[in-house]
């Protein structure tokens, strides 16, 4: 590859999303992904005005990826919040996919840990998701402490989205079948 077309935007983005999520923020250099795209530095200012450029798309393309579409696109699928909470639940066990959103996610809260800008990202996703989840207990009846719930729940899907799970698929499902109806104890629904 040589000509500065051959790559396109989202090409470096998700190069600088690998670096991230296999190295770490530091490793994400416009020097280096040139190298591991085997395409020169011309390429990359074609694109980006500058690293916080890229690193920025980097943070905009997360964000909208696994928060914005996912939610929009359970809003555009006019199901019942019951179904929305299930399928949000379940989310973390869906193979390869669930398990790049996890890479990326951990790399991303890793980054905001040492960068103020990066921290109040994650700070409004984690707000927009809670929300969302907060919404969707509401409308099945538990608002009295739809709150608290929502946190559990959220804080439930990123753990068992980073947390090595063993067993077999038969023994994670039952395993997050028995943790979603605690999760929702006292309700008049059932996860089943």
């Amino acid at each position: 590859m040589s000509s500065r077309n051959s790559l396109t935007r989202e090409d470096w983005v998700s190069a600088a999303q690998h670096m991230l999520m296999k190295s770490g923020i530091d490793a994400v250099r416009v020097d280096t992904l040139a190298k591991e795209l085997k395409i020169t530095r011309g390429s990359f200012y074609y694109h980006f005005k500058s690293r916080q450029d890229l690193l920025d798309a980097v943070l905009a393309n997360w964000r909208a990826k696994a928060t914005e579409h996912v939610i929009n696109s359970l809003r555009e699928a006019k199901v019942p919040p019951r179904e929305q909470l299930q399928w949000l639940l379940g989310l973390p066990l869906h193979g390869q996919s669930a398990h790049d959103a996890a890479s990326i996610e951990l790399a991303i809260r890793g980054w905001a840990r040492r960068d103020k800008h990066v921290r109040q990202a994650m700070d409004e996703v984690d707000s927009y998701r809670l929300q969302f989840i907060e919404s969707l207990l509401v409308k099945l009846g538990l608002e009295e402490d739809a709150a608290s719930r929502a946190y559990l729940i959220y804080a439930y899907q990123l753990s068992l989205s980073m947390v090595q799970t063993s067993g077999t698929a038969d023994q994670r499902a039952h395993r997050h079948d028995l943790v979603a109806r605690l999760l929702l104890q006292g309700s008049d629904v059932a996860l089943n």
